[in-house]
């Protein structure tokens, strides 16, 4: 059933609802719309659903809000890849892990040169994926904690080593290094992470759980120009190198 909603202020909200598709994926959209949409291109990625092909999503959303940036030489170049980089790790982290549809968004709010991406499913969540997948130390843990630990490198629902989780990890240090915030809700619990480490943690009032995973980021479009060295350094703190295998000696 449509909520009703009236006034001014509700007319607004549902305009805005209707510019970033949310009425039309959730079947509500009725008639047909009382607006012009106006390009979107370099301020904002309607709701869209995750499909299979995660890296053309990257690049059609990474194209929206940093025009010109698929060249490589580009002022852009750097959001470009940022963008990409980021919304397809968590895309591909819903089509493997969640067991659900996904959705993701973006913005840049000029007003502020902050960079919004969000990215949600409506699959198992964080938690109930890695108790299933079997690590005992999730199985007693509450919800936030659970989060906590998935943004750990190598923490990965899928085991080990076809899928080492460093994902997750990576992403929230490549926003951390670009003044950004990541906010993470599942299943009971919340966590946001900032600056490198986890600033809040806790669990929803009254008993109310999140379905699938919410994933919120936010980082300044300022410190996106040197994404390559971003990435390295996020490397360097959350993947340190693993010792060397001793040679094998071959016996005459």
């Amino acid at each position: 059933m449509e909520t009703q909603v009236v006034g001014l202020d509700a007319c607004l909200i549902r305009n805005y609802l209707r510019r970033m598709n949310l009425l039309r994926l959730c079947g509500w959209e009725r008639g047909a719309e009382a607006f012009m949409r106006h390009d979107s291109q370099g301020r904002f990625v309607p709701l869209a659903e995750i499909p299979h092909q995660v890296d053309d999503l990257g690049a059609q959303i990474a194209l929206c809000i940093a025009p010109g940036g698929e060249d490589y030489e580009h002022a852009n170049a750097g959001l470009y890849d940022t963008a990409w980089y980021l919304i397809t790790e968590m895309a591909n982290n819903v089509r493997q892990h969640s067991r659900g549809i996904g959705f993701v968004a973006a913005q840049i709010t000029l007003s502020d040169g902050y960079v919004r991406i969000a990215i949600a499913d409506g699959g198992c969540g964080i938690p109930a994926s890695l108790k299933d997948a079997g690590f005992p130390w999730a199985q007693d843990l509450p919800d936030e904690d659970i989060i906590e630990r998935a943004m750990v490198a190598r923490v990965s629902s899928k085991g080990q080593p076809a899928n080492e989780g460093v994902g997750l990890s990576l992403s929230s240090r490549i926003v951390d290094l670009m003044g950004g915030h990541m906010l993470i809700a599942s299943g009971a619990g919340t966590v946001i992470r900032g600056g490198g480490t986890v600033l809040k943690k806790g669990r929803f009032e009254n008993g109310n759980r999140f379905p699938g995973t919410l994933i919120a980021i936010s980082f300044l479009q300022s410190e996106a120009a040197d994404f390559d060295s971003k990435l390295h350094k996020a490397k360097e703190l959350e993947i340190p190198l693993r010792a060397i295998p001793a040679s094998a000696i071959f016996q005459p």
